[in-house]
Formats: structure tokens, C-alpha cells, sequence
């Protein structure tokens, strides 16, 4: 079965099936770094099986995560459109992750011969903008409680099955991770989780969140102002 990828939805099957074909698989264990921050970016992946979260480092050396990708997403385009091909991010398995690498070399080729990939990769780096300024203002306006159940809600959603959205969903993250989404830290994460879990909105497991109720969560999530209304 051939995987569905983002960046290669606008082509035809058979030019997405030559693509996929010049491409490599690797497999990673949950924890397992597939990249460091600065290393050399000879490819980009595309996630097959999975999830991955990128972390970068502040100026003071904390180290934050700012996204959860699963399968259908890339990593790693950043750095192929840079002038030094240098890794922006660091990013680590969450789970038992499979990925496909298209090199340099046939990343340049796909996009010579194909300007609808330049397209959709454009629109994929626009949201992408727009997902990490919306962190931006959260993070400058949004009380820290109301972040850490935005960022669960939005790994909610990264699990979540399609036909079935409102059914009990297993995130297999743990709470320093969902701190560090939310730019909080982990006492806060916990504080909020607790009193989640209180109200029988989540359940909480070693290094894994269970939430059974994902509408309430949903609804949870939403700005205060809508709430009221």
C-alpha cells in the first residue's frame, strides 16, 4: 500500500509512485533521535508510520517542542531550500516511527520537473508560518492553563480517527512533552491534567494521556469569550 504524503498530492499516481520509488525507508524505535539541530540536511522524510516531535533550543539552552507530525507529513523541506542545508530542528521518534527519505539530488529533480510540488510546498511553509505565529500570540495572551488544553486538544486531534472523532483517544505523549508544546512547565502540565482528570475528561497513564471525552475537551479548548456566548 502506498502512503498517502502531502507534498505529493497534486501529482499523478504514476509520477507519485516514481518518486516514492527513489526513496529510502528507515525504521526508528519510540525515543530514537533521527536528527540534531544544525547536522548536515542531505534529505527530507516523509512519515509513513508514526510520530515525530521537533524540538529547537532557546538562547539559554532550554529545549522546547513546537510540533507533533504523523503520517502524510514531511520534515526536513526547510532545510533543503536553505542556502546551508543545515537541520533547523531536532526530531525524535515518539512512538516506533517509519519514515521515507528523498535525497537532495532527487528533492532539486522533483521540483525542477514538477513546479506544482514548489506550489504545494509553499502552501505547506505558509501554514506552517501561520500555525507558529498563532503559538506566538497564544503564548503572549493566553492564560498557561488554557495553552496546555489547547495543545492536548490539538494532539488529540493528530490521533484522532476520522469516522470515529468523538471516540475515546490514547496520545502516547508524555507530560513533559505536552508542557513543552504548550510553552509551560510541567508542574503547570500536570496541575492542569489533574483537574482534567478530575472532571472525567482524561485519563492519565505513565508517559501516555488517554482522553475520553474529546467533544468536552474540544469544547474545553476554545477561547474563553466563545465559551461564554
Amino acid at each position: 500500500m502506498r502512503p498517502q504524503i502531502g507534498l505529493l498530492a497534486d501529482l499523478p499516481p504514476a509520477q507519485r509512485r516514481a518518486v516514492l520509488d527513489r526513496t529510502t525507508r528507515h525504521a526508528f524505535a519510540a525515543g530514537e533521535v533521527i536528527c540534531n539541530a544544525g547536522d548536515a540536511a542531505d534529505a527530507l522524510h516523509f512519515v509513513v508510520e508514526g510520530r515525530i516531535v521537533a524540538r529547537r533550543a532557546s538562547r539559554g539552552g532550554d529545549i522546547h517542542a513546537y510540533a507533533v507530525m504523523g503520517p502524510g507529513q514531511t520534515f526536513g523541506e526547510i532545510a533543503m531550500i536553505r542556502r546551508e542545508r543545515r537541520r533547523t530542528a531536532t526530531i525524535e521518534a515518539l512512538e516506533p516511527t517509519v519514515t521515507l527519505s528523498l535525497g537532495f539530488r532527487e528533492f532539486e529533480q522533483l521540483c525542477a520537473a514538477h513546479p506544482e510540488v514548489n506550489q504545494l510546498l509553499l502552501r505547506l511553509l505558509a501554514a506552517r508560518v501561520t500555525r507558529l505565529t498563532d503559538a506566538l500570540m497564544e503564548s503572549l495572551h493566553e492564560p498557561a492553563d488554557h495553552r496546555v488544553v489547547r495543545a492536548l486538544r490539538s494532539l488529540c486531534g493528530s490521533y484522532s480517527i476520522a469516522a470515529q472523532p468523538d471516540r475515546p483517544i490514547t496520545v502516547p505523549v508524555n507530560q513533559t512533552v505536552l508542557a513543552e508544546l504548550a510553552g509551560v512547565t510541567r508542574p503547570t502540565a500536570n496541575r492542569v491534567l489533574r483537574r482534567l482528570e478530575s472532571v472525567g475528561m482524561v485519563d492519565l497513564d505513565r508517559g501516555r494521556i488517554r482522553i475520553r471525552d474529546p467533544h468536552a475537551l474540544h469544547l474545553a479548548a476554545e477561547p474563553e469569550t466563545r465559551q461564554r456566548a
